[in-house]
């Protein structure tokens, strides 16, 4: 009594139609969220690039005015030629909001990200105060049209100031 137990054929039947259809709605369902992830990764890929091309644009805003001379802080060559293209008035003019305020302020548009820095001397005449507080603002709007703002600021010494001679 040797005999071997047969395992049984197996069953040549396949699938059928429904299993065929439930895998591939799951796979369907996947994909769809295989391909938001890709979107939302997009989405927060070019967000990144806006974020940091706003960071540049402030960090080298706030180095020039930390390499310029004290006394050249109101006077801006935005092209490198030699010539002043910007000198910043405390008017209530163009991008200072308030006349009089001791607030000098400028701004520019590069690639959609509005550059605005501001001078703020302890004194109203720029070459009798000790100090001015610089601020470099990078504005812009992402995809969702949500404002997006990057602020950064330093306080810089007149080398030249002697104490007040009043």
């Amino acid at each position: 009594m040797n005999a071997m137990i047969k395992p049984a054929p197996p069953s040549e039947n396949g699938f059928s139609l429904v299993e065929t259809m439930v895998a591939l709605t799951v796979l369907s369902i996947n994909l769809i969220g295989a391909v938001s992830m890709f979107a939302l990764a997009q989405d927060g890929i070019s967000g990144g690039k806006k974020s940091l091309e706003a960071m540049a644009l402030a960090e080298s805003r706030m180095e020039r005015l930390r390499a310029a001379a004290y006394h050249t802080l109101l006077i801006d060559d935005l092209d490198g030629d030699g010539l002043a293209d910007v000198v910043m008035e405390d008017s209530g003019t163009g991008a200072d909001a308030t006349a009089g305020d001791g607030e000098y302020t400028a701004r520019l548009t590069v690639n959609h990200v509005v550059l605005t820095w501001t001078v703020h001397p302890d004194h109203p005449l720029l070459a009798r105060s000790r100090a001015a507080a610089i601020t470099v603002t990078a504005e812009w709007s992402d995809r969702q049209g949500r404002r997006r703002t990057i602020r950064l600021g330093m306080q810089r010494a007149n080398p030249l100031y002697t104490g007040d001679a009043s």
